[in-house]
């Protein structure tokens, strides 16, 4: 595969908008409609902090809203765990199983809006992830919801990623009244500077 045509990052593979493949699929019709068009930058500074506070292996994890489902490939091929793809946009999930296939891992798709989560989909999960997926006001509330239910289903762990937007803020005030959620600054170099916040959210038995 032509260099320039994708990302080699944290021992996984990403192809780039201008990779034939990507570009097959573009033509077949896979066209993502709530910004899942491409990678977003959060990804990665999640990845770093999982590295350093890693789930148990072999636990369940659920990345939601998850695009081309680069954050749950990098847990289950450099981390060892289950992996759940979450995402309401049915013409994302072709790009999963894209990159799940050149990476050499499974990664389970779930095609679900964050309102329609119910406790049943929690069942089992360790690890709850989503990277940039609170930038509507709209979804502030609906994330919130969502978390309560991941809690009540006995998610440990629940990490929303942001660069800074006003929405992600408000959940992140809710969710530390309501559960003692915290804050984490996190920043990363590769494959490009970026930075994002981190709201940190424990389940009861972590």
């Amino acid at each position: 595969m032509a260099a320039d045509k994708l990302i080699r990052t944290r021992s996984i593979t990403i192809l780039k908008n201008g990779h034939p493949e990507i570009r097959r699929l573009k033509r077949e019709a896979h066209a993502p409609s709530i910004h899942g068009h491409k990678v977003w930058n959060s990804s990665f500074v999640v990845m770093d902090y999982l590295r350093r506070k890693r789930p148990p292996k072999g636990s369940h994890f659920m990345d939601i809203g998850c695009g081309w489902g680069i954050l749950g490939i990098y847990a289950a091929k450099k981390l060892g765990l289950r992996v759940t793809g979450v995402d309401a946009d049915a013409d994302v999930l072709p790009y999963l199983a894209l990159h799940a296939e050149l990476n050499g891992v499974e990664v389970t798709p779930l095609q679900r809006r964050f309102e329609k989560m119910t406790k049943r989909d929690f069942d089992g999960v360790h690890t709850l992830v989503g990277a940039d997926v609170c930038f509507w006001d709209e979804l502030t509330p609906v994330l919130f919801k969502m978390i309560r239910r991941a809690r009540k289903a006995g998610v440990q762990r629940i990490i929303i990623a942001d660069p800074g937007r006003a929405p992600f803020y408000a959940l992140a005030e809710q969710c530390a009244d309501a559960f003692g959620a915290e804050i984490v600054e996190c920043r990363t170099a590769h494959p490009k500077p970026a930075e994002a916040d981190l709201l940190v959210i424990k389940g009861d038995k972590a």
